[in-house]
């Protein structure tokens, strides 16, 4: 089935489901007074010498036969929500989640706060750890922020990073991050049709590979971020970005570590440095949930080893985001599409690292696949999702991920396209952080994945 067909098919699940479920969210919303007020006025109108006792009354429904029927998928979703949504209701209603909030909190002006933090799913799997920060360090409104994940003594990341909105006083603004993660069962899919030949050039076919075809490695990685950006008006900005990394690769103690192929790109150590710039095309409107609107974002990278001529290439990333109110819906339901293509080019006769591949199977791409199921020279990505608001900063969600990895832009096939379906419930904070749980599936299995991410 193409991917336009799955996406038809998505919208019209969604505006099915949507059809009586905006009825009952009216009547949800609806105050206790006035509600009270047509109950006694019904009461008043059926009560008559013809019916003396108002409660032996037979409810009777004005809806058809058809309706009822058509009715039908609305009521089955509303029977499986309703115990979450109420829920969550009542979490917002005694305002539960701002009070653990701000019990973390460590002073008055809730500029510093730190949070414990929990991950299933990302690139550590499950893990725990603490997230702190200071938005206005110095009183100058620097910011700082600092992550800690922990799995297991072989597994685990940290990041801290600088923040400064004025940089030096101009329109300019910077941030700085340092980093170290550490893995030592991480994914690798190779094709058992890739011969020796293709390895030395980069290409593994992980697109064509099987769940069989799973090997293990172990990374070690500490690395340097820098972001100088600029916005010219409130569509767009500019940024440049720079990174300097060293890696160090071993095979790992996952299923197929022992037959980790030690003559795949990248399979030693490497120090790699990277420039590159972004634009941003930002034409979107509200916030923290965007209703309507369009961003676009480009990206170009230069990525050269430091100290040797190994590798070197270059990277391209295109991405689009649109947001579609539904029609005759209230503009808080609504279709987010996201479509991103990139794109790696040797320089010459050198190489990519088979970890500096684009990689698709995340919890922010194509979920319900293992972390970094595929891998290429290039990928296309397609998200599609339903966003209906549940409470005030509370979204649930159906989803559809569409996307496949390739080395040549030839080999781009709708049939090889790798599907994945899936929903949650997702808080939004006025911050622009996104928590969120979801539940994916794909052909090869089921994933439930938790995260604290950047809003999309």
């Amino acid at each position: 089935m193409s991917i336009f067909i799955r996406a038809l098919c998505f919208l019209c699940i969604t505006l099915f489901v949507s059809f009586d479920a905006i009825t009952f969210a009216k009547e949800k919303g609806k105050s206790t007074a006035e509600t009270e007020n047509q109950l006694n006025e019904t009461v008043h109108e059926e009560s008559s010498d013809s019916y003396p006792d108002p409660n032996t009354i037979p409810y009777r429904s004005k809806k058809s036969i058809a309706q009822h029927v058509l009715s039908i998928p609305a009521k089955v979703w509303r029977l499986a929500w309703t115990p979450l949504g109420e829920t969550v209701i009542w979490v917002e209603q005694n305002r539960i989640h701002k009070k653990a909030i701000d019990f973390f909190y460590l002073n008055d002006e809730r500029s510093a706060a730190l949070f414990p933090l929990v991950s299933l799913g990302g690139n550590t799997g499950a893990g725990g750890g603490a997230m702190a920060f200071h938005n206005n360090l110095f009183g100058k409104q620097k910011q700082l922020f600092a992550q800690f994940l922990y799995s297991s003594t072989r597994s685990n990341s940290a990041t801290i990073t600088y923040k400064d909105s004025s940089f030096f006083g101009s329109s300019f603004y910077i941030d700085v991050t340092g980093s170290y993660f550490n893995d030592a069962d991480e994914n690798l899919y190779i094709s058992s049709n890739v011969s020796p030949e293709d390895l030395d050039e980069s290409s593994i076919g992980a697109n064509n590979s099987v769940k069989d075809d799973e090997t293990s490695y172990a990374t070690e990685e500490l690395g340097i971020f820098s972001n100088l950006n600029y916005v010219i008006n409130d569509e767009i900005g500019l940024g440049i970005e720079t990174s300097f990394r060293r890696t160090d690769i071993d095979s790992g103690d996952g299923r197929g570590g022992d037959s980790f192929p030690e003559i795949i790109q990248g399979s030693d150590d490497a120090t790699l440095f990277s420039v590159g710039g972004t634009m941003t095309f930002n034409f979107s409107n509200g916030w923290p949930r965007i209703l309507s609107g369009s961003v676009f974002k480009l990206g170009y990278s230069y990525n050269n080893e430091v100290g040797d001529s190994r590798y070197g290439y270059n990277r391209l990333k295109v991405e689009a985001q649109q947001f579609i109110p539904i029609p005759f819906l209230t503009t808080n339901r609504r279709i987010a599409v996201r479509g991103v293509y990139e794109r790696l080019n040797r320089h010459g006769s050198r190489q990519i690292p088979f970890y500096e591949l684009s990689m698709l199977g995340d919890a922010s791409n194509l979920r319900g696949f293992d972390q970094n199921r595929y891998r290429g020279r290039g990928s296309l990505l397609f998200n599609f999702e339903y966003r209906y608001p549940v409470w005030d900063t509370w979204d649930a969600v159906i989803f559809v991920d569409e996307g496949q990895v390739f080395d040549e832009s030839d080999k781009l096939d709708i049939a090889n396209f790798h599907t994945a379906i899936g929903a949650g419930i997702r808080f939004m904070s006025q911050a622009g952080f996104l928590m969120r749980f979801e539940i994916a599936k794909s052909s090869e299995q089921w994933r439930a994945l938790f995260q604290i991410t950047p809003n999309f």
